[in-house]
């Protein structure tokens, strides 16, 4: 049987990280920091890494197979100058990252989103860039490599006040990503690099984290359990499904809990014990603690005490 990989060393558990980090601690030595959003299965990574191994490369992810083949490429290096998170890139900067901190951020090939219902989803928004800035030190830089002319152009149009000057540039394709090469298997030859060099710091704070509370209720009744989805002032929690396990007298509550752009799925238990009904997140959930998940778990609370008042 193919191993997955040889080694996890490089992909760190968020929910254990000190936020923000301290990354000389984590690499073990004070190189510079880079940071690569949604390193994919890791081919641009892992060269990188090889090429500049006095550089510590940060990699943010949120799938899990693309994890596992670019854990694979990295144990085959024999460095030690790259860490990974299975984390949206957002959640990371805000929290694990001082200001100025990173001296280079790369993004290869980001989601174009080229419908226009689905553009909300885009991530180099304006305050996106502000926060991206703040996390660069002087002179730091963000390049984004895309194949969408039109995604390129809408990028461009965000960069006003957000600290960056700009370069742009056709390039031929030559990172290798397995998307890139699907394009010019498909014919594409030319594509396109934004360079966003910082000239003028913007300041964005740490975002911290919001306390995560667990709940007990007298008695609880699955086939009544009712759920009215939340919405307020950026916060927004949906109901997906409740699957109940009479037996252990368990139920597994299903939503998706959204701080703006930053949507996690959120399993939340409801369980019997000598104490009554706890509400609480499931055991090994790995979500960053933000004001969408504690709203969620009271929604959840109220929604099984309610079934049965």
């Amino acid at each position: 049987m193919k191993a997955f990989y040889v080694s996890l060393k490089p992909f760190l558990n968020h929910g254990a990280l000190s936020r923000p980090t301290d990354w000389a601690a984590v690499f073990g030595n004070g190189h510079p920091v880079e940071v690569e959003i949604g390193f994919g299965n890791g081919e641009y990574l892992e060269r990188i890494s090889r090429e500049l191994p006095q550089v510590n490369f940060v990699g943010f992810e949120q799938y899990c197979e693309r994890i596992q083949r670019t854990l694979r490429k990295l144990s085959r290096t024999g460095l030690d100058n790259v860490r990974v998170l299975r984390l949206d890139a957002r959640a990371g900067l805000e929290r694990f990252f001082l200001p100025k901190t990173i001296a280079l951020v790369h993004c290869l090939y980001p989601p174009p989103w080229p419908k226009k219902s689905d553009a909300k989803h885009r991530l180099f928004t304006g305050d996106f860039l502000k926060l991206v800035n703040s996390r660069l030190i002087d002179g730091g830089a963000l390049k984004i490599v895309t194949d969408h002319h039109p995604y390129m152009d809408w990028v461009r149009d965000n960069i006003r006040d957000t600290g960056f000057s700009v370069e742009f540039k056709n390039i031929p394709a030559h990172y290798g990503t397995k998307f890139e090469k699907k394009w010019v298997e498909g014919g594409q030859s030319e594509f396109y690099e934004l360079l966003l060099t910082k000239h003028q710091h913007i300041p964005v704070g740490i975002k911290e984290d919001s306390v995560l509370q667990s709940y007990l209720i007298n008695d609880f009744n699955p086939d009544n359990f009712s759920f009215n989805d939340y919405s307020h002032e950026g916060v927004a929690v949906s109901f997906k499904e409740i699957l109940y396990d009479a037996k252990k007298k368990t139920a597994l509550v299903h939503v998706i809990a959204c701080d703006g752009p930053l949507a996690q799925n959120i399993r939340i238990v409801i369980a019997h014990s000598p104490k009554g009904w706890r509400v609480n997140l499931a055991e090994g959930t790995m979500l960053m603690p933000t004001m969408a998940v504690s709203q969620a778990l009271e929604c959840v609370y109220l929604a099984a005490k309610k079934n049965v008042e």
